[in-house]
């Protein structure tokens, strides 16, 4: 048996993607701000808003830059008890709504892609001008939809169009 070459292995297309990503401005951005250093981003805060559940306090802050939009989520898991269970991440998607099925491209960091009971953890995403783009060349709202291990989805967010400040 041979060996594979680059172009052959089955990983090296995903290897690929996240060498572009991890040189990406967008996912540096993500990084920043997931880091906890909004200050270093173009970004300024316009909406912030907090949900509390029997499991999971959250706060959400939606932000307006150059070309760009970006949301900053922290969780909380208050899930305590003999049965408290770890809240994981199973994935996030840009959409036109909340009911279509195709993504739009987005830069994602996470803190902890899992967050024990009483710990705290951060989601960070940023989504270029051309997500919002329709095949017109007109803007369009966005929805963001960050969904938990169970399948629930966790937070949903509205990317209005008008965050993106030219």
């Amino acid at each position: 048996m041979g060996l594979l070459t680059s172009a052959q292995h089955p990983l090296s297309e995903e290897v690929q993607r996240f060498k572009k990503e991890e040189n990406s401005v967008d996912h540096a951005y993500a990084t920043l701000l997931a880091n906890g250093q909004v200050k270093k981003t173009p970004f300024l805060r316009k909406k912030f808003w907090r949900s509390k559940n029997e499991d999971m306090d959250i706060a959400v802050e939606v932000f307006s830059g150059p070309g760009k939009a970006a949301v900053l989520v922290h969780l909380k898991n208050t899930y305590y008890g003999d049965s408290g269970e770890p809240w994981k991440f199973d994935g996030a998607y840009v959409t036109r709504d909340y009911t279509s099925f195709t993504s739009r491209p987005f830069a994602i960091r996470l803190e902890h892609s899992t967050i024990e009971p009483g710990q705290s953890g951060k989601i960070a995403v940023v989504v270029d001008k051309s997500a919002f783009e329709t095949k017109d060349g007109n803007l369009t709202d966005l929805a963001l939809q960050i969904f938990r291990g169970d399948g629930l989805l966790q937070v949903a967010v509205a990317l209005e169009a008008s965050l993106i400040r030219q």
